[in-house]
């Protein structure tokens, strides 16, 4: 699909409590909004809501093939890691017999799959699938500009199409979009905003006939993601096992770090946001730098938060 890679501008639309909406900011109207955003704004907005004028959107796959142009990045397609050795002070990745890289530091960023590896696979990651549903651009709703959020989305027009998703699946592990999950997206596009329904067209569409795409999610227990350097998980246990008497000591135990070893997984619907702020935090670590997030954010995020946890409460 061609077209625009991104844009400038994203509105926030929430369903929020009347009580939590008076304590909003004064809403204004930004130069950036388009023309039917700012003469109709009480038939976009029933449920009120917020504008971000600094924000924006981006098509991931645009994204992803500018980063692809820095000199220091090097991609390796049809290649699958399916075990990790360290060897000579560098972590290395192997498909069987062949290796495929090796390097002093390792980023697992391969989602709910780090699962798979055995220095990540007892992490408690889940896989929740969600399915997206593509619309073609009508002469009404070619006038969008900006990203309309509420308990779904709508993207301005890309390619002749806008993006509407995106539905939340706890159960299958099947990738094929279903007509029942494009018919539940269409639900939130009227929730969303009735009148950019009926600027689509949404009641003469048949979800039948819809195109879209399925993938999953990578969220953790506490719905934060996991990041941070990685420990050997045994090692660890036998380590701080005194916790199990006595949470509020503070061991004073080297920690058993898998030197040189990270995770950056568990964002959820938000890696493109939390994705790349995480990378800093590692980066951070890894070149011995201030955090760029306060303690208490880092430590929440921590890999080390469940094995800490589950070794308190005396199980694994």
């Amino acid at each position: 699909m061609t077209g625009t890679p991104a844009g400038c501008c994203n509105w926030l639309s929430t369903k929020a409590k009347p009580s939590a909406r008076a304590n909003w900011p004064k809403p204004s109207t930004p130069a950036c909004c388009t023309r039917w955003t700012v003469s109709r704004p009480n038939r976009q907005r029933a449920h009120g809501g917020l504008f971000y004028p600094e924000a924006g959107w981006v098509h991931p796959p645009a994204l992803c093939q500018a980063q692809l142009q820095h000199p220091g990045i090097r991609l390796q397609t049809h290649s699958e890691v399916l075990s990790l050795r360290r060897a000579d002070g560098l972590w290395q990745a192997w498909a069987g017999e062949r290796l495929l890289a090796s390097a002093p530091v390792l980023v697992l960023a391969n989602a709910a799959d780090v699962q798979r590896l055995q220095a990540s696979a007892l992490l408690p990651l889940k896989r929740i699938r969600g399915q997206i549903t593509r619309l073609p651009v009508t002469s009404e709703s070619s006038a969008l500009r900006t990203v309309v959020c509420a308990d779904g989305y709508v993207a301005p027009p890309r390619g002749g199409e806008h993006t509407l998703g995106a539905s939340f699946d706890f159960d299958s592990d099947d990738l094929s979009p279903t007509t029942a999950e494009h018919q539940s997206n269409l639900g939130l596009l009227r929730d969303i905003s009735a009148d950019l329904a009926q600027r689509l067209h949404a009641e003469a569409l048949q979800p039948d006939t819809l195109q879209g795409r399925a993938a999953f999610r990578c969220t953790s227990p506490d719905y934060l993601p996991i990041v941070g350097p990685l420990a050997e998980r045994e090692a660890f246990e036998q380590a701080y096992a005194a916790l199990r008497k006595d949470a509020r000591q503070v061991p004073d135990i080297p920690c058993p770090w898998l030197e040189g070893l990270y995770i950056n997984s568990g964002h959820g619907s938000r890696g493109l946001i939390t994705a790349p702020l995480s990378g800093e935090l590692i980066a951070a670590w890894v070149c011995g730098e201030p955090l760029p997030v306060p303690r208490a954010v880092a430590e929440a995020c921590h890999p080390n938060r469940f094995v800490l946890r589950g070794v308190i409460r005396g199980g694994r």
